[in-house]
């Protein structure tokens, strides 16, 4: 009988979650909703889909992300839970786009046992079908794909971990992923890959990062998602798309903005290395796969910068609108965004104070926020700043 209660009172605030969530609005009316639970400590957030025309395709999507998550198994252990001193916190980060939606789900602190630890659980969907997809399908030749992914763990990601860290556990590619218009993520089991936080270890690689092989062709998963349309400039929308896409105070695929307290920021994702000082200030760069490349600069010079606030977000990784680093040109980027407001040229002395190779920037102020595109000594997009 108490057991028919728990179920009963379960599934009303089950129902009460689904219903007082935010929801997230695409074009064809798909909307997220998230479905939260609460009970005495541990926490629960996992979503769900509205909105699709075919009903047997929208229950075939939810299932999916149910029975990837694992989430009835979460639920169970939520409860068994009541009286423990440990935990569990499920929470997820998801993607919607097109006909693609595309999920990861962390289980976090007693997920089998009393001893915290991390599980990934990922779901990428169709949504015009309600199936998986899996990670070959966004490549033209998957073998080969797969080799070059597992070359640039190899020799780009593996050598930035801390020497503390088992890099060479990088390859094989593990099974959970998801995607977004930004790029590719990969979700390590914690035995396989574990930060230097005891954090299950994420890596992300941006499309332009593979771009020989991917299939961008019409009606593929990718074309679907837009991933197109971050690889390539757009000289007539192009001041416009940048200007709506940073609108935000920060860039697609890194979770920062500019003025977010740096503390909440490194305790959530911490600290890969120590920070240091530049020409601007403190930089900062996160644990998280999402800020590999990526730093935060806050205009802090003192040990005391537990209260600062971000105040610049420099990347030397990115796509966004055909603002590709390592290969967009100076001449390509002002054929579409116009005569900057102002060019500064970096020696190397200036260059080694901001951590950046000699060269020249050019401004442009996009709405609320200025962007500083910094080229290479053979005019070759290298940095992007982001600044109020």
């Amino acid at each position: 009988m108490m057991k028919r209660i728990f179920i009963l009172c379960l599934t009303a605030v089950l129902l009460l979650g689904a219903a007082a969530a935010e929801t997230t609005m695409t074009a064809d009316s798909v909307q997220v909703h998230d479905v939260a639970l609460d009970m005495l400590g541990s926490t629960l957030h996992y979503p769900q889909l509205t909105g699709i025309a075919d009903e047997a395709v929208q229950k075939a999507a939810n299932d999916a992300i149910m029975t990837a998550g694992q989430i009835e198994k979460r639920i169970n252990r939520m409860a068994a839970l009541l009286t423990s001193p440990v935990k569990l916190q499920v929470s997820y980060a998801h993607t919607l786009a097109g006909n693609v939606f595309s999920c990861a789900i962390l289980a976090d602190g007693a997920v089998d046992t009393t001893r915290a630890t991390q599980v990934w659980s990922t779901v990428t969907l169709d949504l015009t079908t309600g199936e998986s997809i899996p990670l070959d399908a966004l490549f033209t030749d998957a073998d080969a794909a797969r080799a070059h992914i597992g070359e640039y763990l190899t020799g780009q990601v593996a050598p930035e971990q801390s020497a503390h860290l088992a890099a060479g556990n990088l390859t094989p590619l593990p099974e959970s992923f998801s995607v977004s218009r930004e790029g590719l993520t990969l979700y390590y089991p914690i035995e396989q890959f574990r930060t230097l936080s005891d954090r299950a270890g994420t890596v992300t690689l941006l499309w332009t990062e593979m771009r020989e092989y991917l299939d961008l062709s019409e009606g593929s998963v990718l074309c679907s998602l837009g991933v197109p349309e971050t690889l390539r400039l757009n000289d007539a929308l192009a001041r416009t798309h940048l200007t709506d896409a940073l609108s935000a105070g920060g860039f697609p695929g890194v979770p920062a903005v500019i003025g977010q307290s740096v503390k909440e920021l490194t305790d959530r994702y911490a600290q890969l290395t120590d920070n240091e000082l530049c020409e601007a200030g403190r930089m900062f760069i996160l644990e998280d796969g999402a800020f590999r490349g990526t730093w935060l600069i806050t205009d802090a010079l003192t040990d005391s910068w537990d209260k600062s606030t971000v105040s610049i977000i420099r990347t030397d990784r990115l796509n966004l609108h055909g603002l590709c680093t390592g290969t967009t040109t100076m001449a390509e980027w002002r054929q579409a965004l116009g005569t900057p407001d102002a060019t500064v040229t970096t020696g190397a002395a200036q260059a080694d104070s901001w951590r950046i190779l000699p060269g020249t920037s050019d401004y442009y102020l996009l709405g609320e926020y200025r962007l500083r595109l910094h080229a290479d000594e053979s005019g070759v997009l290298r940095s992007v700043f982001l600044m109020q």
